[in-house]
């Protein structure tokens, strides 16, 4: 048999071992390596802040090496967009109550709200990376496209989820906006108030001057979640 006909032999045979599902094994472990890396940014955005939260330090969170960081993300601005595309994904979770809404339920609701975004490292990275933004220009042009979209779809939630008893969807859509920024205030007051009974008491007053201007939309087979 000739050399060229021992090497063909030799490739055939190589194929033909081949584990069945290397390719699903390699994407799995891409996926799996890119969702470490956005969860160690999240880690980093929130301790650090984002003008502290380097490659250098998300590579020691993460525990890979610099190669490995940079074959899935080549800058910090990059991994930054990403991770910016699973917070807000991870965000726009609403569904739909089947029961008119009490005070006592927009109280309730506002709490979710603000454990979801002063209370966990997810809400506090996102507020990190929005406060970046304001002056960092780069920053700004590369996730302001994405919140505008991440905005309509979540206008699209909440006049689902809500109604004004005058029927105008944009005042839904301007007390949750309203809500949202009340909420991302409480992350700069904390520091001031670390009582946390206060904030709680913050929380209760606000809900009681809001719940008369929303009502829920009456819907069956739904869960608990709420908009953010």
């Amino acid at each position: 048999m000739s050399a060229s006909a021992h090497l063909q032999k030799a490739a055939t045979n190589q194929t033909i071992l081949k584990p069945a599902g290397t390719g699903g094994v390699r994407q799995r472990q891409s996926l799996e390596a890119r969702h470490n890396l956005i969860e160690a940014t999240i880690f980093c955005l929130d301790k650090f802040g984002y003008a502290d939260t380097s490659i250098a330090r998300i590579q020691d969170q993460a525990n890979v090496s610099r190669g490995a960081l940079t074959h899935h993300f080549p800058s910090k601005e990059e991994l930054v967009i990403a991770t910016i595309d699973s917070l807000l994904e991870k965000l726009l979770r609403p569904s739909l109550p089947s029961k008119k809404l009490s005070q006592t339920d927009i109280v309730a609701d506002l709490r979710w709200l603000a454990r979801n975004m002063t209370g966990t490292a997810r809400g506090r990275a996102l507020s990190e990376v929005l406060m970046a933004s304001r002056t960092d220009k780069k920053l700004s042009a590369r996730i302001s496209p994405r919140l505008t979209d991440w905005n309509t779809k979540l206008d699209e939630a909440v006049v689902g989820f809500y109604a004004s008893p005058n029927g105008d969807d944009d005042d839904v859509r301007q007390i949750w906006m309203i809500a949202r920024t009340f909420m991302r205030g409480l992350i700069l007051q904390q520091p001031f108030t670390p009582d946390p009974a206060q904030i709680e008491q913050a929380i209760n007053r606000f809900g009681t001057l809001i719940a008369p201007y929303l009502e829920t939309r009456k819907r069956d087979g739904v869960d608990d979640a709420k908009p953010l």
